[in-house]
Protein backbone atom coordinates (compact mmCIF):
# COMPACT_ATOMS: atom_id res chain seq x y z
CA UNK A 1 0.00 0.00 0.00
CA UNK A 2 1.38 3.38 -0.99
CA UNK A 3 1.39 6.37 1.34
CA UNK A 4 -1.32 8.02 -0.79
CA UNK A 5 -3.60 5.00 -0.38
CA UNK A 6 -3.26 4.69 3.39
CA UNK A 7 -6.57 5.26 5.22
CA UNK A 8 -5.05 7.97 7.42
CA UNK A 9 -3.71 9.98 4.47
CA UNK A 10 -6.89 9.56 2.45
CA UNK A 11 -9.01 10.64 5.42
CA UNK A 12 -6.88 13.71 6.07
CA UNK A 13 -6.86 14.70 2.40
CA UNK A 14 -10.64 14.60 2.14
CA UNK A 15 -10.99 16.49 5.42
CA UNK A 16 -8.78 19.26 4.01
CA UNK A 17 -10.69 19.27 0.72
CA UNK A 18 -14.04 19.41 2.51
CA UNK A 19 -13.00 22.23 4.83
CA UNK A 20 -11.59 24.40 2.03
CA UNK A 21 -14.57 23.67 -0.21
CA UNK A 22 -16.99 24.70 2.53
CA UNK A 23 -15.18 28.00 3.15
CA UNK A 24 -15.07 28.67 -0.60
CA UNK A 25 -18.80 28.09 -0.89
CA UNK A 26 -19.40 30.63 1.89
CA UNK A 27 -17.38 33.24 0.02
CA UNK A 28 -19.66 32.77 -3.00
CA UNK A 29 -22.75 33.01 -0.81
CA UNK A 30 -21.52 36.45 0.28
CA UNK A 31 -20.66 37.47 -3.29
CA UNK A 32 -24.27 36.97 -4.34
CA UNK A 33 -26.04 37.97 -1.13
CA UNK A 34 -27.04 41.53 -2.08
CA UNK A 35 -28.50 41.36 -5.65
CA UNK A 36 -31.48 39.12 -4.73
CA UNK A 37 -32.33 41.58 -1.95
CA UNK A 38 -32.15 44.70 -4.15
CA UNK A 39 -35.94 45.23 -3.96
CA UNK A 40 -35.73 45.31 -0.15
CA UNK A 41 -32.81 47.76 -0.21
CA UNK A 42 -34.67 49.91 -2.74
CA UNK A 43 -37.66 50.06 -0.45
CA UNK A 44 -35.51 51.00 2.55
CA UNK A 45 -33.20 53.59 0.97
CA UNK A 46 -35.05 54.65 -2.20
CA UNK A 47 -32.02 53.98 -4.42
CA UNK A 48 -32.10 53.03 -8.10
CA UNK A 49 -30.66 49.85 -9.53
CA UNK A 50 -27.63 51.70 -10.91
CA UNK A 51 -26.69 52.86 -7.42
CA UNK A 52 -27.26 49.39 -6.03
CA UNK A 53 -25.18 47.90 -8.83
CA UNK A 54 -22.31 50.24 -7.96
CA UNK A 55 -22.00 48.45 -4.61
CA UNK A 56 -21.49 45.13 -6.39
CA UNK A 57 -19.03 46.74 -8.82
CA UNK A 58 -17.03 48.19 -5.92
CA UNK A 59 -16.89 44.74 -4.32
CA UNK A 60 -15.49 43.06 -7.44
CA UNK A 61 -13.08 45.87 -8.23
CA UNK A 62 -11.55 45.64 -4.74
CA UNK A 63 -11.52 41.85 -4.93
CA UNK A 64 -9.77 41.80 -8.30
CA UNK A 65 -7.12 44.34 -7.34
CA UNK A 66 -6.52 42.71 -3.97
CA UNK A 67 -6.31 39.21 -5.40
CA UNK A 68 -3.43 40.19 -7.67
CA UNK A 69 -1.24 40.98 -4.65
CA UNK A 70 -2.56 38.98 -1.70
CA UNK A 71 -0.72 35.88 -2.88
CA UNK A 72 2.48 37.49 -1.59
CA UNK A 73 1.11 37.29 1.95
CA UNK A 74 -0.07 33.72 1.37
CA UNK A 75 3.45 32.65 0.39
CA UNK A 76 4.96 34.50 3.36
CA UNK A 77 2.52 33.67 6.17
CA UNK A 78 0.73 30.55 4.94
CA UNK A 79 -2.70 30.00 3.44
CA UNK A 80 -4.48 29.20 6.70
CA UNK A 81 -3.80 32.49 8.46
CA UNK A 82 -4.48 34.63 5.38
CA UNK A 83 -7.68 32.68 4.65
CA UNK A 84 -8.91 33.19 8.22
CA UNK A 85 -8.13 36.92 8.06
CA UNK A 86 -9.89 37.30 4.71
CA UNK A 87 -13.00 35.46 5.85
CA UNK A 88 -13.11 37.58 9.02
CA UNK A 89 -12.81 40.78 6.95
CA UNK A 90 -15.49 39.67 4.47
CA UNK A 91 -17.91 38.45 7.14
CA UNK A 92 -17.29 41.48 9.33
CA UNK A 93 -18.12 43.84 6.48
CA UNK A 94 -21.33 41.93 5.70
CA UNK A 95 -22.26 42.06 9.38
CA UNK A 96 -21.60 45.81 9.46
CA UNK A 97 -23.91 46.29 6.45
CA UNK A 98 -26.73 44.87 8.56
CA UNK A 99 -26.44 47.90 10.84
CA UNK A 100 -25.77 50.57 8.17
CA UNK A 101 -28.07 53.57 8.84
CA UNK A 102 -27.48 55.11 5.39
CA UNK A 103 -26.93 53.74 1.91
CA UNK A 104 -23.61 55.53 1.34
CA UNK A 105 -22.01 53.28 3.96
CA UNK A 106 -22.49 50.26 1.68
CA UNK A 107 -19.81 51.47 -0.73
CA UNK A 108 -16.83 51.51 1.69
CA UNK A 109 -18.08 48.33 3.31
CA UNK A 110 -18.28 46.69 -0.13
CA UNK A 111 -14.64 47.64 -0.71
CA UNK A 112 -13.65 46.09 2.63
CA UNK A 113 -15.68 42.98 1.81
CA UNK A 114 -14.02 42.76 -1.61
CA UNK A 115 -10.56 42.93 -0.07
CA UNK A 116 -11.56 40.10 2.26
CA UNK A 117 -12.89 38.11 -0.67
CA UNK A 118 -9.59 38.55 -2.55
CA UNK A 119 -7.79 35.97 -0.38
CA UNK A 120 -9.81 32.89 -1.27
CA UNK A 121 -8.27 31.69 -4.54
CA UNK A 122 -4.60 32.18 -3.62
CA UNK A 123 -5.05 30.90 -0.06
CA UNK A 124 -7.34 27.98 -0.99
CA UNK A 125 -5.13 26.72 -3.79
CA UNK A 126 -1.97 27.10 -1.69
CA UNK A 127 -3.52 24.96 1.06
CA UNK A 128 -4.82 22.32 -1.36
CA UNK A 129 -1.55 22.17 -3.32
CA UNK A 130 0.53 21.62 -0.17
CA UNK A 131 -1.80 19.55 2.03
CA UNK A 132 -3.45 17.15 -0.46
CA UNK A 133 -1.58 14.28 -2.11
CA UNK A 134 -0.82 14.96 -5.82
CA UNK A 135 -2.85 11.90 -6.85
CA UNK A 136 -5.98 13.67 -5.59
CA UNK A 137 -5.22 17.20 -6.83
CA UNK A 138 -7.82 17.08 -9.58
CA UNK A 139 -10.59 16.05 -7.21
CA UNK A 140 -9.44 18.65 -4.68
CA UNK A 141 -9.65 21.44 -7.24
CA UNK A 142 -12.97 20.20 -8.61
CA UNK A 143 -14.61 20.10 -5.17
CA UNK A 144 -13.23 23.56 -4.50
CA UNK A 145 -14.88 24.85 -7.69
CA UNK A 146 -18.06 22.90 -6.91
CA UNK A 147 -18.23 24.64 -3.55
CA UNK A 148 -18.16 28.02 -5.28
CA UNK A 149 -20.93 27.03 -7.67
CA UNK A 150 -22.98 25.64 -4.79
CA UNK A 151 -22.58 28.95 -2.97
CA UNK A 152 -24.07 30.84 -5.91
CA UNK A 153 -27.01 28.43 -6.03
CA UNK A 154 -27.88 28.45 -2.32
CA UNK A 155 -27.29 32.17 -1.67
CA UNK A 156 -30.72 33.30 -2.99
CA UNK A 157 -32.39 30.42 -1.18
CA UNK A 158 -30.72 31.04 2.17
CA UNK A 159 -29.88 34.70 2.65
CA UNK A 160 -32.39 36.19 0.22
CA UNK A 161 -35.10 33.87 1.50
CA UNK A 162 -34.30 34.86 5.06
CA UNK A 163 -34.22 38.51 4.00
CA UNK A 164 -37.74 38.47 2.57
CA UNK A 165 -38.96 36.55 5.63
CA UNK A 166 -37.30 38.38 8.53
CA UNK A 167 -35.79 41.43 6.82
CA UNK A 168 -32.53 42.08 4.99
CA UNK A 169 -30.76 43.30 8.13
CA UNK A 170 -31.44 40.03 9.94
CA UNK A 171 -30.28 38.02 6.91
CA UNK A 172 -26.98 39.89 6.63
CA UNK A 173 -26.42 39.70 10.38
CA UNK A 174 -26.95 35.93 10.41
CA UNK A 175 -24.61 35.53 7.42
CA UNK A 176 -21.95 37.72 8.99
CA UNK A 177 -21.95 35.82 12.28
CA UNK A 178 -21.75 32.49 10.43
CA UNK A 179 -18.79 33.78 8.41
CA UNK A 180 -16.97 34.89 11.55
CA UNK A 181 -17.49 31.42 13.03
CA UNK A 182 -15.90 29.92 9.92
CA UNK A 183 -12.98 32.35 10.18
CA UNK A 184 -12.38 31.20 13.74
CA UNK A 185 -12.50 27.54 12.65
CA UNK A 186 -9.94 28.11 9.89
CA UNK A 187 -7.58 29.95 12.21
CA UNK A 188 -7.77 27.25 14.88
CA UNK A 189 -7.47 24.31 12.42
CA UNK A 190 -3.66 24.35 12.49
CA UNK A 191 -3.31 20.57 12.39
CA UNK A 192 -5.65 20.24 9.40
CA UNK A 193 -4.80 23.33 7.36
CA UNK A 194 -1.36 24.08 8.85
CA UNK A 195 1.48 25.96 7.28
CA UNK A 196 3.24 24.51 4.27
CA UNK A 197 6.95 24.40 3.44
CA UNK A 198 6.79 27.00 0.60
CA UNK A 199 5.35 29.54 3.04
CA UNK A 200 8.31 28.97 5.37
CA UNK A 201 10.74 29.48 2.49
CA UNK A 202 9.03 32.65 1.35
CA UNK A 203 9.16 34.02 4.89
CA UNK A 204 12.96 34.27 4.56
CA UNK A 205 12.68 36.71 1.67
CA UNK A 206 13.18 40.37 2.29
CA UNK A 207 11.06 43.13 0.80
CA UNK A 208 13.48 43.62 -2.08
CA UNK A 209 13.43 39.93 -3.00
CA UNK A 210 9.64 39.77 -2.80
CA UNK A 211 9.26 42.84 -5.01
CA UNK A 212 11.76 41.52 -7.55
CA UNK A 213 10.11 38.09 -7.76
CA UNK A 214 6.63 39.60 -8.07
CA UNK A 215 7.79 42.03 -10.74
CA UNK A 216 9.14 39.13 -12.81
CA UNK A 217 5.89 37.28 -12.28
CA UNK A 218 3.93 40.18 -13.79
CA UNK A 219 5.79 40.21 -17.10
CA UNK A 220 6.48 36.53 -17.72
CA UNK A 221 4.74 35.27 -20.90
CA UNK A 222 3.50 32.14 -19.11
CA UNK A 223 1.79 34.25 -16.47
CA UNK A 224 0.22 36.58 -19.03
CA UNK A 225 -1.12 33.63 -21.03
CA UNK A 226 -2.64 32.10 -17.87
CA UNK A 227 -4.17 35.46 -16.95
CA UNK A 228 -5.80 35.70 -20.39
CA UNK A 229 -7.04 32.12 -20.00
CA UNK A 230 -8.82 32.93 -16.74
CA UNK A 231 -10.14 36.26 -18.04
CA UNK A 232 -11.69 34.63 -21.10
CA UNK A 233 -13.20 31.85 -19.00
CA UNK A 234 -14.77 34.37 -16.64
CA UNK A 235 -16.12 36.50 -19.50
CA UNK A 236 -17.83 33.48 -21.03
CA UNK A 237 -19.37 32.14 -17.83
CA UNK A 238 -20.33 35.59 -16.58
CA UNK A 239 -21.91 36.32 -19.94
CA UNK A 240 -24.12 33.25 -19.65
CA UNK A 241 -25.23 34.10 -16.13
CA UNK A 242 -25.77 37.79 -16.88
CA UNK A 243 -27.30 37.93 -20.37
CA UNK A 244 -28.39 34.46 -21.50
CA UNK A 245 -31.88 34.72 -19.98
CA UNK A 246 -32.56 38.14 -21.51
CA UNK A 247 -31.24 36.97 -24.88
CA UNK A 248 -33.33 33.79 -24.90
CA UNK A 249 -36.45 35.69 -23.84
CA UNK A 250 -36.04 38.02 -26.84
CA UNK A 251 -35.16 35.24 -29.30
CA UNK A 252 -38.01 32.91 -28.34
CA UNK A 253 -40.58 35.51 -27.31
CA UNK A 254 -40.99 34.04 -23.83
CA UNK A 255 -41.11 35.53 -20.35
CA UNK A 256 -37.82 36.38 -18.70
CA UNK A 257 -38.76 34.21 -15.72
CA UNK A 258 -39.12 31.20 -18.00
CA UNK A 259 -35.86 31.95 -19.79
CA UNK A 260 -33.94 31.95 -16.50
CA UNK A 261 -34.53 28.20 -16.33
CA UNK A 262 -31.85 27.81 -19.00
CA UNK A 263 -29.32 29.58 -16.79
CA UNK A 264 -30.34 27.43 -13.82
CA UNK A 265 -29.81 24.26 -15.85
CA UNK A 266 -26.47 25.64 -17.07
CA UNK A 267 -25.37 26.01 -13.43
CA UNK A 268 -26.63 22.53 -12.54
CA UNK A 269 -24.80 21.03 -15.52
CA UNK A 270 -21.72 23.04 -14.58
CA UNK A 271 -21.74 21.62 -11.04
CA UNK A 272 -22.06 18.04 -12.33
CA UNK A 273 -19.27 18.65 -14.84
CA UNK A 274 -16.99 20.09 -12.17
CA UNK A 275 -17.25 16.95 -10.05
CA UNK A 276 -16.70 14.67 -13.04
CA UNK A 277 -13.80 16.80 -14.23
CA UNK A 278 -11.90 16.19 -10.99
CA UNK A 279 -11.77 12.44 -11.61
CA UNK A 280 -10.84 13.00 -15.26
CA UNK A 281 -8.01 15.37 -14.30
CA UNK A 282 -6.58 12.82 -11.85
CA UNK A 283 -6.67 10.10 -14.53
CA UNK A 284 -4.65 11.95 -17.20
CA UNK A 285 -1.69 14.26 -17.61
CA UNK A 286 -3.08 15.85 -20.81
CA UNK A 287 -5.00 18.53 -18.99
CA UNK A 288 -4.71 20.81 -22.01
CA UNK A 289 -6.69 18.33 -24.11
CA UNK A 290 -9.40 18.04 -21.45
CA UNK A 291 -9.72 21.82 -21.20
CA UNK A 292 -9.67 22.37 -24.96
CA UNK A 293 -12.18 19.60 -25.71
CA UNK A 294 -14.58 20.90 -23.07
CA UNK A 295 -14.51 24.45 -24.35
CA UNK A 296 -14.86 23.41 -27.99
CA UNK A 297 -17.92 21.37 -27.01
CA UNK A 298 -19.31 24.32 -25.04
CA UNK A 299 -18.86 26.67 -27.98
CA UNK A 300 -20.57 24.29 -30.41
CA UNK A 301 -23.45 23.51 -28.04
CA UNK A 302 -24.13 27.17 -27.27
CA UNK A 303 -23.89 28.25 -30.90
CA UNK A 304 -26.27 25.42 -31.85
CA UNK A 305 -28.87 26.74 -29.41
CA UNK A 306 -29.06 29.85 -31.61
CA UNK A 307 -28.14 28.79 -35.13
CA UNK A 308 -30.48 25.78 -35.27
CA UNK A 309 -33.40 27.72 -33.72
CA UNK A 310 -34.59 24.61 -31.83
CA UNK A 311 -37.65 24.49 -29.57
CA UNK A 312 -37.03 25.97 -26.14
CA UNK A 313 -37.12 22.51 -24.53
CA UNK A 314 -34.11 21.56 -26.67
CA UNK A 315 -32.42 24.84 -25.77
CA UNK A 316 -32.71 23.88 -22.11
CA UNK A 317 -30.95 20.59 -22.78
CA UNK A 318 -28.23 22.35 -24.78
CA UNK A 319 -27.61 24.83 -21.96
CA UNK A 320 -27.33 22.02 -19.41
CA UNK A 321 -24.85 20.23 -21.69
CA UNK A 322 -22.91 23.48 -22.19
CA UNK A 323 -22.59 23.95 -18.43
CA UNK A 324 -21.39 20.37 -18.02
CA UNK A 325 -18.78 20.78 -20.78
CA UNK A 326 -17.44 23.94 -19.15
CA UNK A 327 -17.45 22.35 -15.69
CA UNK A 328 -15.35 19.40 -16.85
CA UNK A 329 -12.53 21.81 -17.74
CA UNK A 330 -12.34 23.40 -14.27
CA UNK A 331 -9.93 21.03 -12.51
CA UNK A 332 -7.78 20.65 -15.63
CA UNK A 333 -7.49 24.45 -15.85
CA UNK A 334 -6.44 24.77 -12.21
CA UNK A 335 -3.80 22.05 -12.58
CA UNK A 336 -2.38 23.80 -15.65
CA UNK A 337 -1.98 26.97 -13.60
CA UNK A 338 -0.45 25.02 -10.70
CA UNK A 339 2.21 23.63 -13.04
CA UNK A 340 3.39 27.19 -13.71
CA UNK A 341 3.91 28.09 -10.04
CA UNK A 342 7.58 28.29 -9.00
CA UNK A 343 8.56 26.76 -5.65
CA UNK A 344 7.33 28.96 -2.82
CA UNK A 345 5.18 31.12 -5.12
CA UNK A 346 1.92 29.17 -5.32
CA UNK A 347 -0.06 31.90 -3.58
CA UNK A 348 1.15 34.80 -5.71
CA UNK A 349 0.81 32.76 -8.92
CA UNK A 350 -2.82 31.82 -8.26
CA UNK A 351 -3.57 35.28 -6.88
CA UNK A 352 -2.35 37.11 -9.94
CA UNK A 353 -3.78 34.66 -12.48
CA UNK A 354 -7.18 34.41 -10.78
CA UNK A 355 -7.56 38.17 -10.64
CA UNK A 356 -8.51 37.55 -14.27
CA UNK A 357 -11.81 36.14 -12.99
CA UNK A 358 -12.80 39.50 -11.58
CA UNK A 359 -11.54 41.36 -14.65
CA UNK A 360 -13.45 39.06 -16.97
CA UNK A 361 -16.61 39.40 -14.89
CA UNK A 362 -16.35 43.18 -15.17
CA UNK A 363 -15.66 43.15 -18.94
CA UNK A 364 -18.50 40.79 -19.90
CA UNK A 365 -21.34 43.29 -19.28
CA UNK A 366 -19.50 46.00 -21.22
CA UNK A 367 -18.75 43.87 -24.28
CA UNK A 368 -21.66 41.42 -24.48
CA UNK A 369 -24.37 43.85 -23.38
CA UNK A 370 -23.74 45.87 -26.56
CA UNK A 371 -25.52 43.23 -28.67
CA UNK A 372 -28.66 43.37 -26.55
CA UNK A 373 -28.64 47.16 -26.54
CA UNK A 374 -28.55 47.12 -30.35
CA UNK A 375 -31.36 44.63 -30.79
CA UNK A 376 -29.30 41.55 -31.68
CA UNK A 377 -29.78 39.07 -28.79
CA UNK A 378 -28.36 36.26 -30.92
CA UNK A 379 -25.08 38.18 -31.05
CA UNK A 380 -24.74 37.92 -27.27
CA UNK A 381 -24.86 34.13 -27.32
CA UNK A 382 -22.62 33.94 -30.39
CA UNK A 383 -20.16 36.24 -28.63
CA UNK A 384 -20.05 33.93 -25.61
CA UNK A 385 -19.52 30.91 -27.89
CA UNK A 386 -16.65 32.70 -29.66
CA UNK A 387 -15.08 33.51 -26.29
CA UNK A 388 -15.24 29.85 -25.30
CA UNK A 389 -13.55 28.80 -28.54
CA UNK A 390 -10.93 31.59 -28.47
CA UNK A 391 -9.78 30.46 -25.03
CA UNK A 392 -8.28 27.35 -26.64
CA UNK A 393 -5.31 29.38 -27.93
CA UNK A 394 -4.48 30.52 -24.40
CA UNK A 395 -4.75 26.91 -23.20
CA UNK A 396 -2.23 25.76 -25.78
CA UNK A 397 0.22 28.50 -24.80
CA UNK A 398 -0.10 27.78 -21.07
CA UNK A 399 0.39 24.05 -21.65
CA UNK A 400 3.45 24.61 -23.85
CA UNK A 401 5.10 26.58 -21.06
CA UNK A 402 4.18 23.97 -18.46
CA UNK A 403 5.49 21.07 -20.56
CA UNK A 404 8.73 22.93 -21.24
CA UNK A 405 9.26 23.18 -17.49
CA UNK A 406 9.14 26.95 -17.76
CA UNK A 407 7.79 28.47 -14.54
CA UNK A 408 5.74 31.62 -14.48
CA UNK A 409 8.57 33.35 -12.66
CA UNK A 410 11.86 32.14 -11.25
CA UNK A 411 12.56 32.25 -7.54
CA UNK A 412 14.67 35.15 -6.43
CA UNK A 413 17.67 34.13 -4.40
CA UNK A 414 17.70 35.52 -0.86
Amino acid sequence: MTEADSPARRQRDYAVIGAVGLVHSTSHVFQFCLPPMFPLLQEEFGMGFAALGSVVAAFYLASGLGQAFVGIFVDRWGGRRVLAAGMALLAGAILAMAFAPAFWMFLPLAVVAGLGNSVFHPADFAILASRVHPSRTGRAFSIHAFGGTLGYVVSPLLLAGLGFWLGWRTALAVGGVYGLMQAAFVYLARDLLGEEAPAAAAAKEGLREVAAAFGKLLVMPAMLAAFVYLTMTAMSSSGVQTFAAASLAAIHGIEFRTATLAVTLYLVGNAVGILAGGFIADATDRHDQVAAAGLIAAALLLASSVALTPPFAVVLALFAATGMAVGITSAARDILVKKLAPPGATGRTFGLVYSGFDIGSMLAPLLLGWFLDHGWPEGTLYGIAVAFAATILAIRIVDSFARAGYPAAPRTSP
